[in-house]
Protein backbone atom coordinates (compact mmCIF):
# COMPACT_ATOMS: atom_id res chain seq x y z
CA UNK A 1 0.00 0.00 0.00
CA UNK A 2 2.85 2.08 0.60
CA UNK A 3 4.14 2.26 -2.48
CA UNK A 4 0.87 3.10 -4.09
CA UNK A 5 0.57 6.24 -1.54
CA UNK A 6 3.97 7.29 -2.81
CA UNK A 7 3.24 7.05 -6.59
CA UNK A 8 -0.31 8.76 -5.69
CA UNK A 9 2.25 11.48 -3.97
CA UNK A 10 5.03 11.72 -6.21
CA UNK A 11 3.79 11.20 -9.81
CA UNK A 12 1.29 14.97 -10.10
CA UNK A 13 4.69 16.31 -9.06
CA UNK A 14 6.95 14.09 -11.51
CA UNK A 15 4.43 14.87 -14.53
CA UNK A 16 4.85 18.66 -14.10
CA UNK A 17 8.79 18.56 -13.94
CA UNK A 18 9.04 16.73 -16.71
CA UNK A 19 6.44 18.96 -18.21
CA UNK A 20 8.78 22.49 -17.21
CA UNK A 21 12.10 20.36 -18.35
CA UNK A 22 10.77 20.23 -21.98
CA UNK A 23 9.29 23.76 -21.84
CA UNK A 24 13.50 24.64 -21.60
CA UNK A 25 14.52 21.66 -24.17
CA UNK A 26 16.24 24.20 -26.57
CA UNK A 27 18.72 25.32 -23.42
CA UNK A 28 18.34 22.70 -20.74
CA UNK A 29 20.05 23.41 -17.29
CA UNK A 30 22.43 20.70 -15.93
CA UNK A 31 20.84 18.18 -14.23
CA UNK A 32 22.59 18.46 -11.41
CA UNK A 33 21.56 21.82 -11.07
CA UNK A 34 17.70 20.91 -11.15
CA UNK A 35 18.39 18.11 -8.93
CA UNK A 36 19.91 20.68 -6.75
CA UNK A 37 17.19 22.77 -7.21
CA UNK A 38 14.55 19.88 -6.22
CA UNK A 39 17.11 19.08 -2.91
CA UNK A 40 16.44 22.82 -1.94
CA UNK A 41 12.59 22.79 -2.37
CA UNK A 42 12.41 19.53 0.35
CA UNK A 43 14.96 21.77 2.54
CA UNK A 44 12.11 24.14 2.42
CA UNK A 45 9.64 21.88 4.60
CA UNK A 46 11.61 21.88 7.96
CA UNK A 47 12.15 26.03 7.27
CA UNK A 48 9.14 26.56 7.43
CA UNK A 49 8.32 24.37 10.49
CA UNK A 50 10.47 26.83 12.17
CA UNK A 51 9.20 29.84 10.64
CA UNK A 52 5.71 28.74 11.94
CA UNK A 53 6.64 28.39 15.49
CA UNK A 54 7.08 32.54 16.13
CA UNK A 55 3.97 33.49 14.24
CA UNK A 56 2.09 31.13 16.14
CA UNK A 57 3.42 32.46 19.56
CA UNK A 58 2.68 36.04 18.82
CA UNK A 59 -1.13 34.99 17.64
CA UNK A 60 -1.24 35.44 14.06
CA UNK A 61 -2.59 31.97 13.18
CA UNK A 62 -3.83 29.47 15.39
CA UNK A 63 -2.10 25.50 15.28
CA UNK A 64 -5.62 23.62 14.93
CA UNK A 65 -7.69 24.08 11.37
CA UNK A 66 -9.72 27.57 11.25
CA UNK A 67 -13.50 27.29 12.13
CA UNK A 68 -14.21 30.97 10.85
CA UNK A 69 -13.45 32.71 7.67
CA UNK A 70 -10.97 35.14 9.30
CA UNK A 71 -9.27 32.61 10.77
CA UNK A 72 -9.29 30.75 7.46
CA UNK A 73 -7.75 34.31 6.09
CA UNK A 74 -5.11 34.02 8.70
CA UNK A 75 -3.90 30.60 8.58
CA UNK A 76 -3.65 30.56 4.90
CA UNK A 77 -1.12 33.83 5.19
CA UNK A 78 0.44 33.59 7.94
CA UNK A 79 0.60 29.73 8.55
CA UNK A 80 1.01 28.76 5.08
CA UNK A 81 1.47 31.40 2.16
CA UNK A 82 4.08 33.63 4.02
CA UNK A 83 6.19 30.86 5.71
CA UNK A 84 6.39 28.46 2.58
CA UNK A 85 6.94 30.78 -0.26
CA UNK A 86 9.57 32.77 2.08
CA UNK A 87 11.38 29.73 2.52
CA UNK A 88 10.82 28.76 -1.24
CA UNK A 89 12.52 32.30 -2.09
CA UNK A 90 15.08 31.67 0.25
CA UNK A 91 16.85 28.78 -1.13
CA UNK A 92 15.77 29.81 -5.19
CA UNK A 93 18.63 32.52 -3.97
CA UNK A 94 21.30 30.49 -2.62
CA UNK A 95 20.42 28.70 -5.93
CA UNK A 96 21.06 31.06 -8.41
CA UNK A 97 23.19 34.15 -6.22
CA UNK A 98 25.79 32.78 -8.25
CA UNK A 99 24.83 30.54 -10.67
CA UNK A 100 26.75 30.24 -13.82
CA UNK A 101 23.71 28.44 -15.73
CA UNK A 102 21.37 31.37 -15.30
CA UNK A 103 22.26 32.82 -18.35
CA UNK A 104 18.27 33.13 -19.95
CA UNK A 105 14.93 34.38 -18.55
CA UNK A 106 13.23 31.19 -18.69
CA UNK A 107 15.95 29.25 -16.37
CA UNK A 108 14.54 31.81 -13.47
CA UNK A 109 11.02 29.58 -13.75
CA UNK A 110 12.76 26.40 -14.07
CA UNK A 111 14.46 26.74 -11.29
CA UNK A 112 12.19 27.93 -8.91
CA UNK A 113 9.54 25.55 -9.96
CA UNK A 114 12.08 22.64 -9.12
CA UNK A 115 12.40 24.35 -6.18
CA UNK A 116 8.38 24.87 -5.20
CA UNK A 117 8.11 20.88 -6.47
CA UNK A 118 10.79 20.07 -4.03
CA UNK A 119 8.37 20.96 -1.67
CA UNK A 120 5.16 19.83 -2.91
CA UNK A 121 6.73 16.54 -3.06
CA UNK A 122 7.23 16.28 0.60
CA UNK A 123 3.93 18.77 1.55
CA UNK A 124 2.35 16.00 -0.41
CA UNK A 125 3.74 12.65 1.38
CA UNK A 126 2.97 13.81 4.41
CA UNK A 127 -0.45 15.04 3.82
CA UNK A 128 -1.35 11.01 2.18
CA UNK A 129 0.63 9.16 5.34
CA UNK A 130 -1.73 11.46 7.73
CA UNK A 131 -5.03 10.96 5.41
CA UNK A 132 -3.84 7.19 4.87
CA UNK A 133 -7.23 5.58 5.20
CA UNK A 134 -8.30 7.96 2.21
CA UNK A 135 -5.11 8.28 0.87
CA UNK A 136 -6.49 7.99 -2.75
CA UNK A 137 -9.35 10.45 -2.45
CA UNK A 138 -7.13 13.06 -0.67
CA UNK A 139 -4.04 12.09 -3.41
CA UNK A 140 -6.20 12.77 -6.10
CA UNK A 141 -7.68 16.15 -4.90
CA UNK A 142 -3.95 17.31 -4.33
CA UNK A 143 -2.90 16.35 -7.07
CA UNK A 144 -5.39 17.60 -9.59
CA UNK A 145 -5.02 21.29 -7.42
CA UNK A 146 -2.48 21.78 -4.46
CA UNK A 147 0.46 20.95 -6.55
CA UNK A 148 -0.50 22.78 -9.57
CA UNK A 149 -0.71 25.80 -7.51
CA UNK A 150 2.78 25.02 -6.04
CA UNK A 151 3.47 25.01 -9.72
CA UNK A 152 1.89 28.20 -10.82
CA UNK A 153 3.45 29.81 -7.33
CA UNK A 154 6.89 28.58 -8.74
CA UNK A 155 6.26 30.17 -11.98
CA UNK A 156 5.24 33.05 -10.90
CA UNK A 157 8.34 33.84 -8.28
CA UNK A 158 10.55 32.47 -10.96
CA UNK A 159 9.47 34.77 -13.99
CA UNK A 160 9.58 37.71 -11.63
CA UNK A 161 13.00 37.10 -10.36
CA UNK A 162 14.00 36.73 -14.07
CA UNK A 163 12.75 40.19 -14.52
CA UNK A 164 14.54 41.29 -12.13
CA UNK A 165 17.94 40.16 -12.80
CA UNK A 166 17.55 40.79 -16.94
CA UNK A 167 14.77 43.24 -17.59
CA UNK A 168 14.00 47.02 -17.12
CA UNK A 169 15.72 48.72 -14.95
CA UNK A 170 13.32 51.57 -14.01
CA UNK A 171 11.11 48.36 -13.13
CA UNK A 172 13.36 46.50 -10.79
CA UNK A 173 12.10 46.87 -7.63
CA UNK A 174 8.77 46.59 -8.66
CA UNK A 175 9.88 42.78 -9.76
CA UNK A 176 11.43 43.01 -6.70
CA UNK A 177 8.31 43.12 -4.89
CA UNK A 178 6.49 40.86 -7.06
CA UNK A 179 8.64 37.96 -6.44
CA UNK A 180 7.42 37.03 -3.20
CA UNK A 181 4.15 38.93 -2.98
CA UNK A 182 2.61 37.27 -6.26
CA UNK A 183 3.25 33.72 -5.21
CA UNK A 184 2.16 34.80 -1.70
CA UNK A 185 -1.35 36.04 -3.04
CA UNK A 186 -1.75 32.95 -5.17
CA UNK A 187 -0.95 30.74 -2.69
CA UNK A 188 -3.27 32.66 0.66
CA UNK A 189 -6.12 32.66 -1.65
CA UNK A 190 -6.08 29.39 -2.78
CA UNK A 191 -5.48 28.23 0.52
CA UNK A 192 -8.59 30.69 1.69
CA UNK A 193 -11.09 29.30 -0.85
CA UNK A 194 -9.90 25.18 0.45
CA UNK A 195 -10.60 26.34 4.07
CA UNK A 196 -13.90 27.89 3.48
CA UNK A 197 -15.13 24.98 1.64
CA UNK A 198 -14.17 23.16 4.91
CA UNK A 199 -15.28 25.58 6.78
CA UNK A 200 -19.29 25.69 5.01
CA UNK A 201 -19.15 22.09 4.48
CA UNK A 202 -21.83 21.10 6.94
CA UNK A 203 -24.43 24.09 5.51
CA UNK A 204 -25.79 24.44 1.96
CA UNK A 205 -24.50 22.34 -0.84
CA UNK A 206 -24.81 24.66 -3.15
CA UNK A 207 -22.70 26.86 -1.28
CA UNK A 208 -20.54 24.28 -1.12
CA UNK A 209 -20.33 23.60 -4.81
CA UNK A 210 -19.91 27.31 -5.68
CA UNK A 211 -16.92 27.26 -3.52
CA UNK A 212 -15.16 24.24 -4.95
CA UNK A 213 -15.80 25.22 -8.79
CA UNK A 214 -14.65 28.49 -8.12
CA UNK A 215 -11.72 26.70 -6.33
CA UNK A 216 -11.45 24.81 -9.63
CA UNK A 217 -11.75 27.65 -11.86
CA UNK A 218 -8.81 29.68 -9.51
CA UNK A 219 -6.38 27.09 -10.11
CA UNK A 220 -7.15 26.56 -13.96
CA UNK A 221 -7.17 30.71 -14.56
CA UNK A 222 -3.65 30.47 -12.70
CA UNK A 223 -2.27 27.93 -14.48
CA UNK A 224 -3.21 29.78 -17.87
CA UNK A 225 -1.32 32.87 -16.66
CA UNK A 226 1.58 30.47 -15.66
CA UNK A 227 1.56 28.99 -19.14
CA UNK A 228 1.55 32.36 -20.54
CA UNK A 229 4.56 33.96 -18.51
CA UNK A 230 6.52 30.85 -19.93
CA UNK A 231 5.52 31.32 -23.71
CA UNK A 232 6.86 35.27 -23.15
CA UNK A 233 9.90 34.58 -21.37
CA UNK A 234 10.73 31.61 -23.67
CA UNK A 235 9.94 34.00 -26.68
CA UNK A 236 11.89 37.02 -25.42
CA UNK A 237 14.97 34.69 -24.87
CA UNK A 238 14.65 33.66 -28.65
CA UNK A 239 14.45 37.40 -29.86
CA UNK A 240 16.67 39.25 -27.34
CA UNK A 241 19.06 36.90 -26.19
CA UNK A 242 20.84 37.83 -22.52
CA UNK A 243 24.26 39.20 -23.22
CA UNK A 244 26.22 37.22 -20.70
CA UNK A 245 28.92 40.02 -19.84
CA UNK A 246 25.83 42.13 -18.48
CA UNK A 247 25.39 39.16 -16.28
CA UNK A 248 28.20 38.44 -15.22
CA UNK A 249 30.15 41.19 -14.30
CA UNK A 250 32.44 41.87 -11.33
CA UNK A 251 31.60 43.67 -8.00
CA UNK A 252 32.45 47.41 -9.31
CA UNK A 253 29.64 46.57 -11.66
CA UNK A 254 31.73 48.00 -14.62
CA UNK A 255 33.45 44.71 -16.30
CA UNK A 256 34.37 45.80 -19.61
CA UNK A 257 36.56 42.94 -21.46
CA UNK A 258 39.82 44.73 -22.69
CA UNK A 259 41.71 42.81 -25.11
CA UNK A 260 45.41 43.49 -26.31
CA UNK A 261 45.36 46.15 -29.35
CA UNK A 262 47.75 44.15 -32.09
CA UNK A 263 46.35 45.83 -34.58
CA UNK A 264 48.94 47.56 -35.98
CA UNK A 265 51.22 44.63 -35.64
CA UNK A 266 52.37 42.39 -38.78
CA UNK A 267 53.11 38.75 -38.79
CA UNK A 268 56.33 37.79 -40.79
CA UNK A 269 55.56 36.13 -44.19
CA UNK A 270 57.57 33.08 -43.17
CA UNK A 271 54.73 32.33 -39.85
CA UNK A 272 52.27 31.27 -42.67
CA UNK A 273 52.92 27.55 -42.49
CA UNK A 274 52.98 27.97 -38.25
CA UNK A 275 49.71 29.93 -38.57
CA UNK A 276 47.99 27.23 -40.65
CA UNK A 277 49.53 24.26 -38.55
CA UNK A 278 48.37 26.53 -34.91
CA UNK A 279 44.94 26.90 -36.67
CA UNK A 280 44.03 23.25 -37.06
CA UNK A 281 45.73 22.35 -33.55
CA UNK A 282 42.87 25.60 -31.79
CA UNK A 283 40.33 22.92 -33.72
CA UNK A 284 41.84 19.54 -32.46
CA UNK A 285 41.90 21.15 -29.14
CA UNK A 286 38.27 21.96 -29.24
CA UNK A 287 36.72 18.53 -30.40
CA UNK A 288 38.65 16.94 -28.18
CA UNK A 289 37.31 18.42 -24.89
CA UNK A 290 34.02 18.27 -26.97
CA UNK A 291 34.19 14.41 -27.50
CA UNK A 292 35.45 14.17 -24.14
CA UNK A 293 32.25 15.85 -23.02
CA UNK A 294 30.03 12.99 -24.64
CA UNK A 295 29.37 14.98 -27.81
CA UNK A 296 29.28 13.54 -31.22
CA UNK A 297 29.50 14.60 -35.13
CA UNK A 298 25.40 15.31 -36.28
CA UNK A 299 24.66 16.93 -39.21
CA UNK A 300 22.62 19.65 -37.08
CA UNK A 301 23.67 20.79 -33.28
CA UNK A 302 21.95 19.70 -30.85
CA UNK A 303 22.46 20.37 -26.99
CA UNK A 304 20.31 17.88 -25.65
CA UNK A 305 21.96 14.83 -27.16
CA UNK A 306 25.13 16.75 -27.57
CA UNK A 307 25.46 16.56 -31.75
CA UNK A 308 27.94 18.95 -33.88
CA UNK A 309 28.38 19.15 -37.30
CA UNK A 310 31.95 20.58 -36.89
CA UNK A 311 33.47 17.15 -35.16
CA UNK A 312 35.11 16.04 -38.24
CA UNK A 313 39.02 16.45 -38.96
CA UNK A 314 40.18 20.38 -40.04
CA UNK A 315 40.69 20.06 -43.33
CA UNK A 316 36.68 18.99 -44.04
CA UNK A 317 35.62 22.10 -41.77
CA UNK A 318 33.82 25.05 -44.16
CA UNK A 319 36.33 28.09 -45.12
CA UNK A 320 33.87 30.08 -42.04
CA UNK A 321 34.92 27.03 -39.88
CA UNK A 322 38.56 27.27 -40.56
CA UNK A 323 38.43 31.08 -40.74
CA UNK A 324 37.02 31.25 -36.98
CA UNK A 325 40.33 29.58 -35.82
CA UNK A 326 42.38 31.42 -38.23
CA UNK A 327 41.54 34.52 -36.57
CA UNK A 328 42.17 32.45 -32.79
CA UNK A 329 45.45 31.99 -34.08
CA UNK A 330 46.43 35.01 -35.60
CA UNK A 331 45.34 36.88 -32.74
CA UNK A 332 47.29 34.15 -30.73
CA UNK A 333 50.65 35.21 -32.81
CA UNK A 334 49.92 39.38 -32.90
CA UNK A 335 49.53 39.10 -29.17
CA UNK A 336 52.90 37.16 -28.63
CA UNK A 337 55.02 39.39 -31.07
CA UNK A 338 53.46 42.54 -29.56
CA UNK A 339 54.67 41.39 -26.44
CA UNK A 340 58.05 41.81 -27.87
CA UNK A 341 59.01 38.05 -28.30
CA UNK A 342 60.22 36.37 -31.47
CA UNK A 343 59.29 33.35 -33.40
CA UNK A 344 62.15 31.51 -34.99
CA UNK A 345 62.22 27.41 -36.02
CA UNK A 346 65.22 25.83 -34.13
CA UNK A 347 66.81 24.75 -36.94
CA UNK A 348 67.02 28.52 -37.98
CA UNK A 349 68.17 29.72 -34.98
CA UNK A 350 71.19 26.96 -34.66
CA UNK A 351 72.65 28.17 -38.22
CA UNK A 352 72.10 32.38 -37.17
CA UNK A 353 74.01 31.32 -34.30
CA UNK A 354 76.99 29.74 -36.10
CA UNK A 355 76.55 32.79 -38.44
CA UNK A 356 77.51 34.68 -35.87
CA UNK A 357 80.14 33.13 -34.27
CA UNK A 358 82.95 34.17 -37.04
CA UNK A 359 81.55 37.32 -37.77
CA UNK A 360 81.35 38.87 -34.33
CA UNK A 361 83.07 41.77 -34.54
CA UNK A 362 85.92 42.78 -31.77
CA UNK A 363 85.01 45.68 -29.66
CA UNK A 364 87.90 45.70 -27.55
CA UNK A 365 90.37 48.14 -26.94
CA UNK A 366 93.61 47.79 -28.44
CA UNK A 367 96.17 45.58 -25.41
CA UNK A 368 99.78 46.27 -25.25
CA UNK A 369 102.59 43.45 -25.48
CA UNK A 370 105.83 44.81 -23.25
CA UNK A 371 104.49 48.12 -23.09
CA UNK A 372 104.34 48.21 -27.15
CA UNK A 373 100.96 48.60 -29.08
CA UNK A 374 99.61 45.15 -30.10
CA UNK A 375 100.41 45.54 -33.34
CA UNK A 376 103.65 46.63 -32.87
CA UNK A 377 104.51 43.87 -31.21
CA UNK A 378 103.32 41.53 -33.36
CA UNK A 379 105.76 42.73 -36.34
CA UNK A 380 108.62 42.59 -34.02
CA UNK A 381 107.59 38.74 -33.03
CA UNK A 382 107.50 38.47 -36.96
CA UNK A 383 110.84 39.53 -37.42
CA UNK A 384 112.65 37.32 -34.83
CA UNK A 385 111.16 34.10 -36.00
CA UNK A 386 112.64 35.29 -39.52
CA UNK A 387 116.41 36.25 -38.07
CA UNK A 388 115.95 32.97 -35.60
CA UNK A 389 118.15 30.43 -37.90
CA UNK A 390 120.74 33.19 -38.98
CA UNK A 391 121.30 33.58 -35.16
CA UNK A 392 121.71 29.84 -34.47
CA UNK A 393 124.38 29.42 -37.50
Amino acid sequence: MYDALMLMALLPVAILLIYMYYADRKSPEPLSQLFKAFFYGTLCIPLTLILIIPIELIGLCDSGDPTTIPQAISSSFWGAAIPEEGSKLLFLWLLLRKNKYFDERLDGIVYAVFVSLGFAAVENIMYLIDNYDSFVSVGIARGVLSVPVHFSCGVLMGYFYSLTRFGNKKNKAMNRLMILFAPIMLHGVYDTIAYSIDIISGGSILLVLFFFFFLIGFSVISLLVCYSRIVKLRKMDTEEPVVIEEVFMDKTNNYRPQPADCSNTQLPQELGTLLEDLSRNVHEVWAYERMKEGWSYGPQRNDIIKKHPCLIPYELLPESEKEYDRNTAIGTLKFIINSGYRIVKEEEEEEQQQESIGEEPCNEEPKEIDGRPCAEAEDAVEEEKADGPDKEA
